[in-house]
């Protein structure tokens, strides 16, 4: 079983956050899982990423690095979207880390890959991603002999994960625990 840092989206910490959070405990694996909105939780994408600009994407990455601090080298980074940006950016210092599972974002690398196998799980298509940025992470984690999975689920939105928002999808959530937990589990 494995640790897991779990982020959440721009929406904050929302309840479909942390049931997804346990669906992985009730597999046995650990979680942290903190809030850096501070209690901010929105129904809108619009109203989540203002106040993500508001107080800015710099100061919130950095109201997580003393959780960060805590975590065991090996614990897998996780995030869905704004958070899985700041997992992809976790990468880069944690090479040990069992796994990094991006949900609806994705970045291209910032230079090489520290070698953390991915997973990417997103919709077929998603006004957050693009295609060139797949390919350019695929690439550079492959170069370093990690693995790279992109599950790509049919249709349009974007936190398909968040079950109670408008993008939300159960079937697809379901298998991306499940394809979370065979990635920890190897």
């Amino acid at each position: 079983m494995a640790y897991i840092l779990l982020l959440h989206s721009a929406i904050g910490l929302r309840p479909a956050v942390l049931e997804f959070a346990d669906a992985l405990r009730d597999r046995g694996h650990t979680l942290t899982v903190p809030d850096y909105y501070d209690g901010q939780v929105f129904d809108d994408e619009a109203a989540g990423i203002e106040y993500r600009d508001r107080v800015g994407a710099r100061d919130l990455f950095k109201r997580i690095l003393p959780v960060v601090d805590e975590l065991p080298a090996e614990a897998a980074l996780a995030g869905f979207s704004l958070g899985s940006a700041f997992a992809q950016t976790l990468a880069a210092t944690r090479p040990q880390a069992a796994g990094v599972i991006l949900m609806h974002s994705v970045a291209a690398p910032f230079g090489r890959w520290p070698g953390a196998p991915v997973q990417l799980h997103r919709y077929e298509s998603d006004p957050w991603i693009e295609a060139d940025d797949v390919a350019a992470l695929r690439a550079s984690v492959e170069a370093e002999g990690a693995s790279f999975e992109d599950f790509v689920t049919p249709g349009r939105g974007h936190l398909f994960t968040d079950v109670h928002g408008p993008d939300g999808d159960a079937a697809a959530t379901a298998a991306t625990i499940e394809r979370i937990d065979a990635l920890l589990n190897r």
